[in-house]
């Protein structure tokens, strides 16, 4: 674990006991807000996981998720069955079991972390079942970026990844 996830990991953990600690005090409460903040806490889980519970290629999906959330990027999505147009991030979650679900407008996709093999390109990300029986593709508005990739060099040697785009293996490497 890098020393900058560590400091994430640790100030998660920091949040997650206090307002676990307070929640303990409000459930005595009749209100909605302390349905509101068993969310929050659940949110706070979701957030350690990304760091404890997925792969590194399945970490680097979910912060390329949360920056076209967070900067106004699109996400368009195909599947077997479905094709849904570039569109905003709504929501994602990681669940217990390295589940991950994504609501991309009013579609939500899930898969299993431990069940899909990734291809990395420039501006998406395929996904398929080991089993090769199902695939996702996620294309992003915003590509990836040098600046993120240089932070998981072990993309080059995780199981889960099957092929990178040589460009992104460049920038993966550090190399101009």
């Amino acid at each position: 674990m890098r020393e900058e996830d560590a400091i994430l990991l640790e100030c998660l953990e920091d949040v997650y006991h206090t307002f676990d600690k307070a929640l303990q005090k409000a459930q005595t409460v009749r209100s909605i807000h302390v349905r509101k903040f068993e969310q929050i806490l659940d949110e706070l889980r979701s957030e350690r996981r990304v760091f404890e519970d997925i792969s590194i290629p399945a970490r680097l999906i979910v912060e390329q998720l949360l920056e076209s959330q967070f900067r106004v990027g699109q996400v368009a999505l195909e599947g077997e069955y479905l094709k849904q147009p570039f569109t905003g991030v709504e929501a994602l979650k990681v669940e217990e079991f390295g589940i991950i679900r994504v609501k991309l407008g009013e579609v939500e996709v899930t898969w299993r972390d431990g069940n899909y093999s990734y291809y990395l390109y420039p501006d998406k990300v395929e996904l398929r079942a080991k089993d090769e029986k199902s695939a996702i593709k996620l294309f992003f508005s915003i590509p990836f970026n040098r600046q993120t990739l240089e932070k998981f060099p072990e993309l080059r040697t995780s199981p889960n990844i099957v092929y990178i785009h040589p460009q992104l293996e460049i920038w993966i490497r550090g190399e101009q």
